[in-house]
């Protein structure tokens, strides 16, 4: 597995969603929404409360508290810090304020530390599993089958959760 085919499959899809509206797929007509694009911390954090309140996403991650967010120093990438449960973004970035890089982040979250458990392949097919729920939860199902055929492309496998 490869990071840097993660990122390629998400900046693919990104650039779709910063156009959205109807895209065909396959012969299908499926539509898509417009991504949210955030100037401040203060919006990242709203939209991050916003995401970890819906019914949907606490159903499917049994009940996860949201995440501290603070303001990346480095320029180059957002991460995310398991330790403190921090989201970091750098937003002096323009492609750092996009609701893809957040869902990105924000997936890490959800997908946790287990307990005296084997540790967490940051990329592997565990988190574009949590990727796809994820979207599918907050963006629509369009969205997320757009991402899965992303991952797929790729040749990252995207298991069927349950």
């Amino acid at each position: 597995m490869s990071r840097s085919a993660v990122y390629a499959a998400e900046d693919q899809w990104s650039a779709v969603l910063d156009r959205g509206g109807v895209v065909d797929f396959f012969g299908s007509r499926i539509d898509v929404p417009v991504q949210r694009r955030f100037g401040d911390l203060d919006g990242v954090r709203r939209y991050v409360d916003l995401v970890m309140g819906l019914p949907a996403v606490q159903a499917e991650f049994s009940g996860a508290a949201s995440p501290t967010v603070r303001e990346r120093s480095g320029q180059t990438r957002a991460h995310y810090e398991p330790d403190t449960a921090t989201i970091a973004i750098p937003l002096r970035e323009f492609w750092a304020g996009r609701e893809a890089v957040v869902l990105h982040e924000l997936t890490h979250h959800l997908m946790g530390r287990p307990v005296g458990g084997a540790p967490v392949e940051w990329h592997g097919a565990e988190y574009r599993t949590a990727m796809c729920r994820l979207v599918g939860c907050v963006l629509g199902e369009s969205a997320a089958l757009l991402l899965r055929a992303g991952y797929e492309e790729a040749g990252l496998a995207v298991p069927v959760a349950r």
